[in-house]
């Protein structure tokens, strides 16, 4: 049997502790992050396909019953929009109508793009 002394032993760090410290924090921001903040009205998205492109700096939402909110409130101020892209999430139950009057809105304040947010139907 061949033996070695204790000078001729790797001498290596025992690296376990910090790969669990890693994945503790790992899962620790994993956990607490807000990626995108939830729609405040309940609304259901159309389905689409297709690749997103961009994204818009003041968030809308419109739910079925023809409610604007912006970032989160409602009754929102559709001031200081002039030059800004803006993400609308508009209910698919929502009528023509409703959203066209919007968008005609938007139009007024200056708004150049509209980016309309829908559900990816995953084909």
């Amino acid at each position: 049997m061949i033996t070695l002394r204790r000078d001729q032993r790797r001498s290596s760090e025992n690296i376990v502790p910090m790969i669990n410290v890693a994945f503790l924090l790992l899962v620790f921001f994993l956990m607490t992050a807000v990626i995108m903040p939830p729609e405040p009205a309940d609304i259901a998205l159309p389905a689409a396909n297709g690749d997103v492109e961009g994204l818009a700096e003041v968030r809308l939402t419109l739910d079925a019953n023809g409610q604007l909110w912006r970032d989160g409130r409602e009754n929102a101020n559709l001031s200081g929009l002039q030059g800004v892209s803006v993400s609308l999430s508009a209910d698919r139950n929502l009528s023509t109508a409703d959203l066209a009057r919007v968008l005609v809105r938007l139009q007024e304040r200056g708004v150049e793009r509209v980016n309309l947010v829908v559900a990816n139907d995953g084909s």
